[in-house]
């Protein structure tokens, strides 16, 4: 203990540690804006901080680099080498204090978001703890790596070089993790950094398959750091690298190729909580008796449809972010991932948007603008609430004078039809919609084009 105390005091341990929960913190609240959905669970928390991790990741190594190097730079080498000590005693005192210091690190900031959930009233799980372990693992096993290295290649360059290295790795990891479909093919490597872009959504974590080969993976090459920075000879330093090959082997084997396969709903918090036939879920369930009332009315105007709906629910489906909206004839769904406002909105605002579609979502994806699609979500809101309306997650469409001249347009070609007929292209329309037919045919049988 008296060396460890020693070690604390005189190696970079506690600036390396100042560091993590410093820069962390900093670059957490630039990127944080008010609208992110991570402050409502534990799980999402953490998972943010994957972000961050990809600029203080390459910090960590450059100054575990730094503290490698610290007996070629005071030029003992050759004092410690002949003492009767055993070298990887006082390397492992050094290893121990170091990687120690940047684990506890971890967990307080992996904690102190957690205390940060659940003050805000958020949703606290168990969901986070695989998340904070691999955390964990990532920068103990990349400062073991650092020191090791420094050890070996005690250059001036060797320090940034490191820095910028690891740097490139996680942007490349980053970008080969990004996907536009659920069927991308992503790489294996890259999971195997500690880089991960979230999806902005408090329903969706890291599969189990991802947190265990991570897990494997940043064991294996601690140990192998370790036994590195503590060998003397050639041979030692050979047999130090099989637990990171069989590490890697594992964990390329347990890792996932698919994005679909990466990204998950959060099993706890995305439990379906139910009064009725309104289900929300567990991390949202604070918002269910308003969601509820409003529910029950909407399921009452849509109940005049044939085969009419007979539930609402969230829609809790980890690739919401890169999909078009579930849809299904027997449920009306709640997108909170793609629209967070629908769970605070007023109770008219939020009626208008389960009734737009006749209870169908439309067929375009995120991040995508379908003017038809948006004139027919407005014209079948409107007649089920008697009178046009705008549309609260469509504000562009009502504000823009050229696009509410076409809603008026069609709005008025609609309702100049009989009650009867009306009804009949609705009920085409939700048809349409179920089948995600092209939007602009949805119009014309609106419009009686058809």
């Amino acid at each position: 203990m008296t060396g460890l105390r020693i070690e604390l005091r005189r190696s970079t341990a506690l600036w390396a540690g100042l560091l993590v929960l410093v820069s962390s913190t900093g670059m957490l609240l630039l990127i944080t804006s008010e609208s992110a959905a991570w402050p409502a669970n534990s799980t999402s928390a953490v998972l943010e901080l994957r972000l961050p991790l990809a600029y203080v990741w390459a910090l960590v190594v450059g100054f575990a680099v730094l503290q490698g190097m610290r007996d070629s730079r005071a030029r003992v080498t050759e004092l410690f080498t002949a003492t009767s000590r055993p070298g990887w005693v006082r390397l492992g005192t050094l290893a121990s204090a170091v990687a120690g210091v940047v684990a506890v690190a971890g967990v307080l900031l992996c904690a102190g978001l957690v205390v940060k959930v659940a003050l805000g009233g958020g949703f606290v799980s168990t969901g986070f703890v695989p998340l904070m372990v691999t955390v964990v693992l990532a920068l103990a096993s990349s400062v073991l790596l650092g020191l090791a290295v420094g050890r070996f290649l005690p250059h001036p360059l060797t320090v940034p070089v490191a820095l910028v290295a690891t740097f490139m790795v996680s942007t490349s990891a980053a970008q080969a993790l990004e996907a536009r479909s659920p069927d991308d093919e992503i790489s294996r490597l890259a999971l195997l950094t500690p880089v991960l872009d979230p999806p902005g959504s408090d329903l969706v974590t890291t599969a189990t398959s991802v947190d265990l080969g991570q897990i494997v993976w940043f064991t294996g090459l601690g140990v192998t750091a370790f036994l590195l920075l503590a060998a003397r000879t050639h041979l030692g330093r050979l047999a130090a690298l099989l637990p990171v090959v069989l590490a890697l082997t594992l964990a390329l084997s347990i890792m996932p190729a698919k994005y679909s396969e990466v990204l998950v709903t959060d099993s706890i918090a995305g439990k379906l909580v139910c009064e009725g036939t309104v289900c929300l879920s567990q991390v949202h369930a604070a918002s269910l008796p308003a969601v509820a009332a409003v529910g029950r009315d909407v399921l009452a105007k849509l109940s005049v449809l044939p085969d009419a709906p007979s539930e609402v629910r969230e829609d809790t489906s980890a690739m919401a972010h890169v999909t078009a909206p579930q849809r299904d004839r027997r449920i009306v769904y709640v997108q909170s991932q793609r629209f967070p406002s629908h769970l605070t909105m007023t109770g008219d605002q939020l009626r208008l948007e389960l009734l737009a579609g006749a209870g169908v979502a439309g067929c375009a994806g995120p991040n995508t603008f379908d003017t038809s699609g948006g004139v027919v979500r407005h014209l079948t809101a409107g007649y089920f609430n008697g009178e046009l309306a705008g549309l609260p997650s469509d504000s562009l469409m009502w504000n823009n004078t050229r696009l509410r001249g076409e809603i008026d347009e069609a709005w008025r070609q609609f309702r100049g039809q009989p009650a009867r007929e009306q009804l009949d292209r609705v009920v085409r329309a939700r048809q349409m919609l179920l089948a995600c037919e092209d939007s602009e045919r949805v119009l014309d049988v609106l419009r009686a084009g058809r």
